[in-house]
């Protein structure tokens, strides 16, 4: 069975069908009990913590102001994190890997690597779907807050990016 990774969500904003949500930006790291004395830890502590805001379906009427918990299944977004990050990073060491293993010059590797990485994030936008392909990777209404019950979505007969 695949896991799904929830967070609770505020609802800010809602539109047809849609509703505009935000949630805490949190890293995992300076959170354990060693974070005052870990330097990976100080370093968490530079960046400001913020939110993220995403825009998701709402088949149940939300309001704004309401918690929500939103859910992502596992899977894809550990998918989505390796083309994303991984396929781009490869293809600029690739690329530099054998323009160095020819023994060009330092100027050309640094091209070639750049080239490899504008390769590799064109090829990771191919893969996603790229901006029409987005709906795939957004998380879905789990419920409300506080409630155990979830929330039952019916198939869609709109298409991606459609209400």
């Amino acid at each position: 069975m695949d896991r799904v990774i929830e967070e609770t969500a505020t609802v800010i904003a809602i539109e047809d069908g849609f509703a505009w949500v935000e949630a805490e930006r949190r890293s995992a790291c300076g959170q354990c009990g060693s974070a005052d004395s870990c330097g990976t830890g100080s370093l968490s502590k530079l960046f400001r913590k913020g939110h993220t805001r995403l825009r998701i379906h709402d088949p149940v009427g939300l309001r704004a102001g309401e918690r929500v918990r939103i859910a992502i299944q596992g899977d894809t977004l550990i998918r989505a994190s390796l083309t994303a990050y991984m396929l781009p990073l490869t293809a600029l060491l690739a690329a530099a890997g054998a323009a160095t293993a020819l023994q060009l010059d330092e100027g050309l590797v640094a091209l070639l690597g750049l080239a490899g990485l504008g390769a590799g994030l064109w090829l990771s936008g191919r893969l996603t779907g790229g901006v029409a392909g987005r709906d795939r990777y957004l998380p879905t209404l789990a419920g409300r807050a506080g409630t155990a019950a979830a929330v039952r979505l019916e198939p869609s007969k709109a298409g991606p990016g459609q209400a």
